[in-house]
């Protein structure tokens, strides 16, 4: 059977680019400007949900709209096999060499915002789905193709797809790397802000010279930010024009040692505007990228500033600043299953007349209390100056390693590739998580790299045909 899902697949290949570059093709980035009734996170998102429930419906199978907030696509009677994707995607930064929503082939690779998260691989386990469907084999499950659309935000898709259908209990979301993802962190996501109650508690050992007006970094908490700006004014009192020559001269070679680009303009004469560009990465893995933010804080920090302007750098260049585990916050720990707990800073916020905000992604083992955690970094920021104004967290995800959903998972990818289906487990989070028995299935191989939110995201076109053949039979051994 192995061999004519792939054989099936294959000849799928032109119809499924062709469908691929119109559905990479939308925007379909969170827009709450545009978002209104059927649309709850705007425009974009809404027409890429339409989009494969379009398909669904011109391919006979049963579809529904949940209120714009989620849609499903089903064949089939009985208990319910899952196969969960989303069509949002993160924003997609700057530095592309073509733009991130028209789709372009080089080298047997399709680069667009949303290649491999998660639009590439959805497409891909829904032709499955259809060939499934198609082949005619009997099935004793209904099948769901369960549609999120804020999976890059908030989840609330998925809370609001609870509320109006029943979840399934089995399933997989190819929404990661192969072979198997059978664990998952979960999350802790605060906003910091400064605690007016400890404004001006020390004593600032010299006067300001420089003032911050306004930084800015990252837009999206799960993304490491490539680009920081800062906008800075020599204090009335601090002294000539000269100083600013020379924080720009020190710039240069701070740039120049950190291997990074940026610049620095003057702004009405005693005022810089400093940006700099560091390298994305997604949310899980902030080791992998440079973060723009905390590396701008990092040279601002080296100059005299004062009051809340210096707590906020402080807090970015002395505690965040390549402390990628948690060690200077106090929460660092680390577990069997998945590892090491990491924070990412992924918005970076200073306006002089609004204050400071901090938003943090941190991702904790499956096996940790979220709680305890918690309250060590509630103590944490709190001997800084800081507090937690808000707070959104989100359980871990662990599927013991005999259980038949996994088992019939690693026989599917084994007859498949014939490599060794090994069981991972991820920073990442899917919608794996929402099922009692959901893991995470490719659709990135081994020894292949994972363009998640970075500037020139691709996947590779056979990888996804590969990948489809294996969701077929996965969608089938699951549901006969």
């Amino acid at each position: 059977m192995s061999n004519d899902w792939m054989e099936q697949a294959k000849r799928q290949q032109a119809v499924f680019v062709a469908k691929l570059k119109e559905f990479l093709a939308i925007d379909s980035v969170e827009d709450m400007s545009t978002a209104g009734e059927g649309k709850p996170f705007g425009q974009g998102v809404a027409e890429a949900l339409e989009y494969m429930l379009a398909l669904g419906e011109q391919d006979g199978f049963r579809t529904r709209n949940l209120e714009g907030y989620a849609g499903y696509i089903e064949f089939g009677q009985g208990e319910e096999v899952a196969v969960l994707v989303h069509v949002d995607v993160v924003p997609a930064g700057e530095g592309w060499t073509t733009p991130p929503f028209s789709p372009d082939i080089r080298d047997g690779k399709i680069f667009a915002r949303g290649a491999i998260d998660d639009k590439g691989p959805a497409l891909a386990a829904y032709f499955a789905f259809r060939m499934v469907r198609d082949s005619g084999l009997p099935l004793s499950k209904r099948v769901r193709f369960i549609i999120g659309t804020d999976e890059e935000s908030g989840w609330l898709c998925m809370k609001r797809y609870a509320e109006l259908e029943p979840i399934p209990e089995i399933g997989f979301s190819p929404d990661a790397s192969f072979p198997i993802i059978h664990a998952e962190k979960g999350q802790i996501n605060p906003l910091l802000r400064l605690d007016e109650r400890a404004a001006g508690a020390k004593c600032d050992p010299a006067p300001a010279r420089w003032l911050l007006r306004s930084f800015q970094a990252g837009e999206r908490g799960n993304m490491v930010p490539d680009r920081a700006e800062a906008a800075i004014v020599l204090a009335a009192e601090a002294g000539d024009d000269s100083l600013v020559e020379g924080l720009v001269s020190d710039y240069q070679e701070f740039l120049a040692r950190q291997g990074v680009s940026g610049r620095a303009e003057r702004q009405d004469g005693r005022g810089l505007v400093l940006r700099l560009d560091g390298q994305a990465a997604h949310g899980m893995e902030p080791c992998e990228g440079r973060n723009a933010g905390l590396l701008l804080a990092r040279f601002l920090a080296g100059q005299p500033f004062g009051g809340d302007d210096r707590r906020f750098l402080e807090l970015l260049s002395a505690v965040l600043y390549e402390d990628y585990f948690g060690a200077k916050l106090g929460i660092a720990c680390e577990d069997e299953a998945t590892g090491k707990l990491t924070v990412n800073a992924g918005i970076l916020t200073y306006k002089q007349d609004e204050g400071a905000s901090v938003h943090l992604n941190i991702r904790y083992p499956a096996t940790v209390n979220a709680d305890e955690c918690v309250q060590r970094l509630r103590q944490a920021v709190a001997s800084l100056g800081w507090k937690i104004d808000r707070l959104r967290t989100s359980s871990g995800h662990y599927v013991p390693k005999d259980h038949p959903c996994v088992l019939t998972l690693q026989k599917v990818y084994e007859e498949q590739t014939g490599l060794p289906a090994t069981l991972l487990s991820t920073g990442g989070a899917t919608y794996a998580k929402t099922l009692k028995a959901g893991v995470a299935f490719g659709p990135v191989f081994p020894g292949k790299e994972a363009t998640a939110h970075m500037k020139d995201e691709y996947a590779e076109i056979n990888d996804l045909i590969a990948a489809m053949a294996i969701y077929a039979q996965a969608i089938y051994e699951l549901a006969k």
